[in-house]
């Protein structure tokens, strides 16, 4: 039985000072708040929402902020919601006991005051919180409850809420974690991830604009950088263009002309200015007012605008400055979703068995690349280049694109660590804006996809996609950044790219290969001098494109990617396989496919290979296996939703066709 109600009453001395007086800690009346809501609600036993409508209706506490201040309603509005929504016929109605004790509350309340015991104890919390208590009310509250509380403040509401009080509650550690450790470094863990990554851009932003020392201009340089951002997203709905207004003049007043990167500046408290830290120590405080348990980038707008108004408004001509006090409210009022933990780190096994699942009838391909995973994993950075420089040649859809996009996966732990620059879109020089901005006060100025991509991802795969297609000067940039891994934004930072992999992959020779396979059929069986030729045969082409000579002494490693063996377009044909059927099998729908019907599939997708790789799979999926299932949906469709049949069933028909059978 929990100790913090016996027979005796409510141990007011367990909860915190706060949380007591919330439930009620007057001599002779503890927890009689609780009892209040019971009564008014003639609850004849209490109940675990009673102690859940104590907290709602008390300001700042998490119940309150999240289920009540977070959709603009009124307590009252939810107290009915969720009375309205329980069958009240299976609890005894009439006056509230007199006092709150083990004998007059339901069995619900006992397992969650178990629960915030366990939970304040195994985080080592000396007394019983709002946060502790309020998890243990979620985490025990019965699917009727919780149902109707999820639809209250909708699924990602509730689901944001139960993260962030774990995540209150988990990070206890005696209290909030300093700003810097005790070797005078940034301390990570006092941040959040949006927090963390903010630091890590402003070192980056300083560290490109050749700054020795961190000033709150470069803080606000990073703030006004991030577009999706809340002070961004503030001041732009109050009419300003934050990009061509005040980060470009910024950017002018922090560049200089000749200066050069600084790759010593490190995020330690010498490198920074003593107006910086204490925005820094002003968010801290911010954050834990808002029971966060690492500050956010929200929390260092905050901040600043409360700390470092003029900085802002120095930005802004007399006639257009914006209400300082009204931007900070609105900053106060906003909410900052974090991002998710990162994934487990993989060992080089796991990530080359990862890769090669993905990227099926390209072992070869996989294994040329994994040194050089091996040499990044270990440290052995190359000085003054990136981490390699790749070039996947072969024809389409063979895997040259995906291969890059599971390198950020498995290297980098996410796959949205990948800079996607599509070369057709850079077919003219005056396209260059494009790819590394323009100057302040010139068109395209931040719009530069490698120079900003780098700056917040400096640790990513750069996939130049089909380089074929650009225009040669536009290249001539690439090739610089392929040489010495880093590359100048004209409006002055100069962006570091020497920890990432370069990927540039080109359809180059595909003609040849198409020519030389059908006149050549069995040259598949011999794919050495198969990938020479292709390779031959796609300098060629480069050349008559006006690619120079010089491109090849900046790629590290020339990969080709051949066509696919019959026996791999059986494997990709059964991935997709599984992967639509599924979709059938989540609506009751059963579709089997025999094994002659598989292998008919398979021989369509590898006619096709030759011409659509990868992608003539599930075109020949959906033309042989999907349209015709649809199809037979639609002839047995009845009135009350179902299809008068038991299954569908594929078989080969013929040679190479398949035909799809309704069986009961």
């Amino acid at each position: 039985m929990s100790q913090l109600l016996t027979e005796r009453g409510l141990a007011v001395s367990a909860f915190e000072p706060v949380l007591a007086a919330v439930l009620g800690n007057r001599p002779g009346e503890w927890g009689a708040a609780v009892l209040a809501e019971a009564d008014a609600l003639r609850h004849g036993q209490v109940q675990l929402r009673d102690w859940l409508y104590c907290l709602v209706r008390s300001p700042g506490t998490w119940a309150r902020r999240r289920l009540i201040d977070a959709v603009g309603r009124k307590p009252e509005q939810l107290i009915r919601g969720v009375e309205d929504g329980i069958d009240t016929d299976e609890e005894p109605q009439g006056p509230a006991p007199l006092q709150l004790t083990a004998s007059t509350v339901a069995p619900a309340v006992i397992s969650a005051l178990d629960a915030a015991e366990r939970l304040a104890r195994q985080n080592n919390w000396e007394t019983i919180t709002d946060a502790v208590l309020t998890l243990a009310l979620l985490e025990t509250a019965d699917e009727v409850l919780l149902d109707l509380l999820t639809k209250w403040v909708k699924e990602e509401g509730m689901s944001a809420l139960l993260a962030q009080l774990r995540a209150k509650v988990r990070n206890r550690e005696g209290g909030a974690q300093p700003l810097f450790e005790e070797q005078g470094r940034l301390n990570p863990r006092a941040f959040s991830p949006s927090g963390w990554q903010f630091c890590r851009r402003m070192a980056e932003d300083a560290s490109s604009l050749g700054t020795r020392k961190i000033t709150t201009r470069h803080m606000l340089y990073t703030l006004l950088g991030n577009e999706s951002g809340a002070l961004c997203v503030g001041l732009a709905l109050r009419g300003s263009d934050v990009k061509r207004e005040l980060h470009s003049r910024l950017s002018g007043e922090l560049a200089r002309s000749g200066r050069k990167r600084n790759d010593t500046l490190e995020l330690i408290r010498d490198a920074m200015f003593d107006p910086a830290i204490r925005v820094l120590e002003a968010a801290r405080s911010l954050a834990e007012e808002r029971g966060m348990p690492g500050v956010g980038e929200l929390d260092i707008a905050r901040a600043f605008v409360a700390r470092q108004p003029g900085e802002l408004m120095r930005l802004f001509s007399d006639n257009n400055r914006p209400d300082v006090a009204a931007l900070g409210a609105s900053l106060d009022s906003e909410e900052e979703e974090e991002a998710a933990a990162p994934p487990r780190r993989l060992t080089i096994k796991e990530i080359e068995s990862k890769i090669k699942e993905r990227i099926l009838g390209q072992d070869a391909a996989v294994d040329r690349v994994i040194p050089w995973i091996k040499r990044l994993r270990f440290g052995l950075h190359r000085d003054g280049r990136p981490a390699s420089v790749l070039l996947f040649l072969g024809p389409t859809g063979t895997g040259k694109t995906q291969l890059a996009k599971e390198l950020a996966r498995h290297v980098f732990g996410d796959p949205d660590q990948v800079i996607f620059l599509e070369m057709g879109q850079f077919k003219t020089k005056e396209s260059m804006s494009g790819l590394i901005g323009a100057p302040p006060g010139y068109v395209g100025y931040g719009d530069g996809k490698l120079t900003n991509g780098l700056r917040d991802k400096p640790e990513c795969v750069v996939l130049f996609d089909e380089i074929e297609k650009a225009d040669t000067q536009v290249f001539d940039t690439v090739l610089r950044f392929a040489d010495e891994g880093v590359i100048s934004d004209p409006a002055g930072p100069v962006r570091d790219g020497r920890r990432s992999i370069i990927v540039m992959t080109t359809n180059a020779g595909q003609q040849w290969l198409w020519s030389h396979l059908k006149s050549n059929p069995k040259a598949r069986e011999n794919p050495a001098a198969l990938s020479a030729g292709l390779f031959d045969a796609a300098m060629d082409e480069l050349r008559q494109r006006n690619f120079r000579p010089e491109f090849l002494g900046r790629v590290d490693e020339r990969i080709c990617f051949l066509p696919f063996a019959l026996e791999t377009c059986r494997g990709i044909t059964d991935q997709v396989l599984a992967s639509e059927l599924k979709k059938f099998a989540e609506r009751k729908i059963v579709i089997e496919v025999d094994e002659s019907a598989r292998q008919v599939l398979a021989r369509h997708a590898f006619a096709r290979s030759l011409e659509e790789g990868a992608r003539g799979a599930p075109r020949t999926i959906n033309e042989l296996i999907i349209t015709p299932a649809i199809d037979r949906l639609a002839e047995h469709e009845l009135e009350d939703g179902t299809y008068g049949f038991g299954r569908l069933v594929a078989t080969r028909r013929g040679i190479d066709g398949i035909e799809l059978g309704v069986e009961p």
